[in-house]
């Protein structure tokens, strides 16, 4: 199969592109090949891709800069998300968009399932939630919307990246451990994407993350686990330790059977996840920002 993979710079798109080489023509784009918030030069990249399938992973994800900036955001994660759309109309492409469980706001108290009702909280969550819309209007039984959480990888900066860039400094982690949400390898979605392509998963939504859930503390002393790093002191703190504008879901935590009820199959488990990243990777990755 043909298939294009937009944010192909990017943690998921790289990792997606890299793993649908081996049973797929990939056509990955970026920022640098066209400008997404152009109609006409998303519509004529989808066209010249000659893709039959096309896996939008490109957003605007800095959640911080997305409160500032939501004009930009709303432009990239809305509209862009609509002009790529209606690109695949045109050209009569299945579009998989990639979401986020940022479209929720946490209250429910039980894992999110396909039909939970979003209602997010950020400017953020607002504009990928109005992405999926736009994009459902544009497309209509095309779209498979996809949505995850807490995407980690090799590529970029993360929430695991971050820690080691806080461990560096050699002080003492504080981490949060009163959000939750279900952590999930960019691999091991980019796994459950290519299966998706495989079956020709056809559901208007599916929620695809790792399994459990976990605070992000216990996510942090768990990595440092796998990377043998017990000389680094890791404390919990409230969500107030880290005065921010943006409102987050206080537990996010995902769940769905669309993947399992079609036989595709879900993702692992975010420890046995994390663990497979610890050893492909990880710790090479770690070691490089500790420059041990």
């Amino acid at each position: 199969m043909r298939v294009m993979v937009t944010g192909a710079a990017g943690m998921l798109g790289a990792d997606l592109s890299a793993l649908l080489r081996s049973g797929h023509t990939v056509v990955a784009v970026d920022i640098a090949d066209f400008d997404i918030t152009d109609p006409v030069a998303s519509a004529a990249a989808v066209r010249d891709s000659g893709a039959q399938a096309v896996i939008h992973c490109a957003a605007f994800t800095d959640v911080e800069k997305a409160e500032t900036h939501g004009e930009a955001a709303l432009a990239v994660n809305a509209r862009g998300s609509r002009n790529i759309a209606a690109g695949c109309r045109k050209t009569g492409a299945r579009l998989y968009l990639i979401s986020t469980d940022f479209v929720f706001d946490g209250l429910k108290g039980s894992p999110y399932v396909e039909s939970d009702r979003p209602n997010p909280l950020s400017q953020y969550g607002r504009s990928k939630l109005e992405g999926e819309q736009l994009a459902r209007r544009e497309l209509g039984e095309k779209l498979s919307v996809v949505r995850t959480a807490w995407l980690y990888g090799g590529s970029g900066e993360n929430f695991l990246t971050k820690l080691l860039r806080f461990a560096a400094r050699g002080n003492t982690v504080r981490v949060v451990d009163d959000q939750y949400g279900s952590p999930t390898w960019t691999v091991a979605l980019a796994e459950c994407l290519a299966r998706m392509l495989k079956a020709g998963a056809a559901s208007p939504l599916y929620h695809a993350a790792c399994t459990g859930r976990c605070a992000r503390f216990e996510m942090a002393r768990e990595w440092f686990r796998l990377l043998d790093l017990d000389s680094i002191e890791l404390e919990p703190v409230g969500s107030d330790t880290f005065p921010s504008a943006v409102s987050r879901p206080v537990d996010s935590t995902m769940a769905g059977d669309a993947l399992e009820r079609e036989g595709i199959g879900g993702l692992p488990p975010w420890r046995e996840a994390l663990g497979r990243f610890a050893n492909n990777g990880g710790k090479e990755l770690a070691k490089q920002i500790l420059g041990g």
